[in-house]
């Protein structure tokens, strides 16, 4: 069976009493926000207090926001197809352009300007957005110096248009947006960066904490090789696992069909394993837990992550009494595992030991599950 990349897609921190998603920028996708905008102008199109020459700008904004939303410039509501992308911002320049005619135009009343105005910002907004999606990509997928150089005056660009767009600037603000888009298409074209493995970071602070430090990093590391499993590596606050022996902390790992809801863990099997438990475990992999209680009990199934070997006391993890630079400098726990599973979309779910910690006494446990969506793509 053949496995191909993990892909981070979003964070889920639970509590027994609230979630927090990190969905994006938008109450709803780009798309869906454009598309609110068309029919936004085409009211104020239809207004009978707009003058003729205004109602001549207003049609031609129309028509060119309409060919921004063509389904082929689209990967899917929220992103843009990376080739002809381009086009988007391309018929942003002139709607932009159109609708600045009517802000100039001394004739028109001035709710009708104010109104375009707001309808501008918004726009803008999400032509911002949408590069600042394709950069962040871009970063995480290019390591040679040709395109790291690219990719960095694709930066500059976008700044830029991040600085006309405070000034209300919109049309210069858009065209820097689009070159930005332009920049970050030639660093990716560089035939170099698509050879280069994928990492993904992500740094989780915990709920309800008042030292703004960051208390859990995760690194998924995918080798884009079919042959290879995909590597997780954990550094995690002592206080999230409720201990600094190998016979306080615990952490488990279940994986979800969807975000995590204890009816949803899937039935698919997932080899995970590390070292450790190579050697160690009867099995020699990391059993998931498969039942669910309450969240404010850790699950009686599944392998304890952390755990130690009764005989000669080395674990599964390490702990760091140091500092670790990832979480601040704070005490904490490493580790590392890696795991294979059957192509789908799925939720990886770390369950930490308390709600409430009994031994260190802070508030790092208000987060009891970190739940990260996880694609795995096969053939």
């Amino acid at each position: 069976m053949k496995k191909y990349t993990a892909v981070l897609m979003s964070i889920l921190l639970l509590t027994f009493v609230y979630s927090i998603n990190s969905e994006g920028v938008f109450a709803s996708t780009p798309m869906q926000e454009k598309k609110d905008i068309l029919e936004d102008l085409e009211q104020i199109k239809n207004d009978s207090e707009i003058n003729k020459k205004a109602k001549k700008s207003l049609e031609k904004a129309i028509k060119e926001i309409k060919k921004s939303l063509d389904p082929q410039l689209w990967k899917d509501e929220s992103t843009l197809n990376f080739k002809d992308g381009k086009k988007v911002f391309d018929a942003e320049e002139k709607t932009v352009k159109k609708l600045e005619q009517i802000i100039n135009d001394k004739k028109e009343s001035e709710q009708i300007k104010n109104n375009i105005i707001e309808i501008l910002e918004k726009l803008v907004n999400i032509d911002k957005a949408l590069v600042e999606i394709v950069i962040n990509d871009a970063i995480d997928s290019v390591a040679d110096e040709k395109s790291i150089k690219k990719l960095g005056k694709a930066q500059k660009t976008f700044e830029k248009g991040n600085s006309e767009l405070d000034n209300e600037n919109f049309q210069k603000a858009v065209k820097h947006f689009g070159d930005a888009w332009n920049k970050t298409q030639k660093a990716l074209k560089e035939p170099h960066a698509k050879k280069m493995k994928l990492v993904n970071e992500i740094i989780v602070t915990t709920l309800e904490q008042n030292d703004d430090l960051n208390d859990i990093f995760i690194k998924i590391e995918n080798p884009g090789k079919s042959n290879k499993p995909i590597k997780v590596d954990i550094k995690i606050r002592d206080n999230c696992v409720n201990g600094i022996t190998h016979d306080d902390a615990t952490m488990k790992i279940a994986f979800s069909e969807e975000i995590f809801l204890p009816a949803f863990l899937t039935d698919e099997v997932f080899e995970i394993t590390n070292k450790w438990f190579k050697k160690n475990d009867d099995n020699k992999q990391i059993d998931p837990f498969t039942d669910f209680t309450t969240f404010f009990e850790i699950p009686e199934t599944g392998d304890d992550m952390i755990q130690k070997n009764p005989g000669d006391k080395k674990g599964s993890f390490e702990y760091n009494s140091v500092g670790i630079s990832e979480i601040d400098g704070q005490t904490g726990w490493e580790g590392s595992f890696e795991f294979k599973g059957n192509p789908g979309e799925y939720q990886m779910n770390f369950w930490l030991q308390e709600i409430f910690p009994q031994s260190q006494g802070d508030d790092c446990n208000l987060v009891p599950v970190i739940s990260i969506g996880t694609i795995i793509i096969g053939p």
